[in-house]
């Protein structure tokens, strides 16, 4: 049932190893913590942002703080981490609306609990190739992947219904018109694209700043991205559990709740930015100045709200979108959104 885990490339596995390392670490300004710590298994994803409230948190003992010790496992992709909550190995975890939802509507019992992280994808081509629509914009310039490789992290993820969409959107068809690959992320993705594995790369941060900007075509900008192919109110990663999570523990998921919440004010605060460049440099194990680069163009990405307004707009981009009030855990939606 649990999709296998991918193997990890060796700088992948530096910088898995890096996060991990975090884990039994404690910021001394988040020392006050309960006598008894609840247990709580997170499926998390490999060297991209969406994992960062988690394995920060955990780090600063922001999760201890509210009673909770984080333990992971990490998932290849998308799918991989909605397995390991369905088959039981993890509790939460912290995937796209767009694969809890058609799950959801397979009846997998999943609950939502809290808002993580907006949209970073990207779309990038090689530097060599001619992309005669650039100029036209959006979505004219996706015109130009017909007969190409387009990578993305994993194939059935996120990565490529955003590449599916866009090819849509071009008037082509995904099936016959791209050839889709799946390449990973990090280093994994950054590596795929140098070797010349690809024509194009629906990139995942750090992947462009691995790449570097002086060697590829920026097709679809981060802005485009938000206003064109999605929208600015586009609910992306969100924390999700099983039903028995919320049910069994509810206090355990009211406090997950507060921290995430307590743990996004800190990495979204100006004051905390040098302490944020350093985290992501550790555990992506990036260079000072590709992780400044990756944190200033990402940070107003975390988002801890789940609104009903942020869930209706969600119709606009699935065909279907599941109930709010037996899908959201009505308890921690309040938490997170401040309520």
């Amino acid at each position: 049932m649990i999709t296998r885990l991918l193997e990890l490339t060796r700088w992948a596995g530096i910088a898995a190893f890096a996060t991990l390392t975090f884990l039994g670490l404690e910021n001394a300004s988040f020392a006050q913590q309960p006598a008894k710590l609840e247990p709580v298994m997170v499926s998390t994803s490999i060297e991209t942002l969406d994992g960062l409230v988690t394995g920060f948190g955990a780090k600063e003992g922001i999760f201890r703080k509210h009673g909770i010790e984080l333990s992971f496992v990490r998932g290849a992709n998308g799918p991989a981490n909605i397995a390991a909550v369905v088959g039981g190995s993890a509790e939460l975890t912290h995937m796209s609306t767009s694969l809890y939802f058609p799950a959801i509507e397979k009846g997998q019992p999943f609950k939502i609990i809290a808002g993580n992280y907006d949209i970073d994808y990207t779309l990038i081509g090689q530097k060599k190739l001619p992309w005669p629509n650039l100029s036209k914009g959006y979505p004219e310039a996706i015109k130009d992947l017909k007969g190409r490789r387009v990578g993305v992290a994993g194939r059935g993820g996120a990565t490529e219904l955003y590449v599916r969409k866009m090819v849509k959107d071009a008037g082509l068809d995904p099936d016959k018109d791209v050839t889709i690959i799946a390449v990973g992320t990090g280093f994994g993705a950054a590596g795929a694209f140098i070797n010349d594995q690809v024509d194009a790369l629906a990139a995942i941060p750090p992947s462009g700043a691995l790449i570097g900007a002086d060697n590829y075509v920026q097709l679809v900008d981060i802005g485009t991205t938000h206003s064109k192919v999605y929208a600015p109110g586009y609910m992306f990663t969100v924390f999700a559990s099983n039903e028995d999570f919320v049910a069994k523990r509810p206090q355990v998921a009211q406090n997950f709740c507060r921290a995430v919440r307590e743990t996004v004010a800190f990495v979204t605060n100006p004051a905390n930015r040098d302490k944020m460049v350093a985290y992501v440099a550790t555990s992506m194990n990036l260079k000072p100045e590709q992780a400044a680069q990756v944190w200033d163009g990402y940070k107003g990405n975390f988002n801890a709200t789940l609104t009903r307004q942020r869930w209706d707009e969600m119709k606009k981009f699935s065909t279907f979108v599941p109930d709010w009030e037996k899908t959201v855990y009505q308890p921690c939606a309040q938490i997170a959104s401040g309520a």
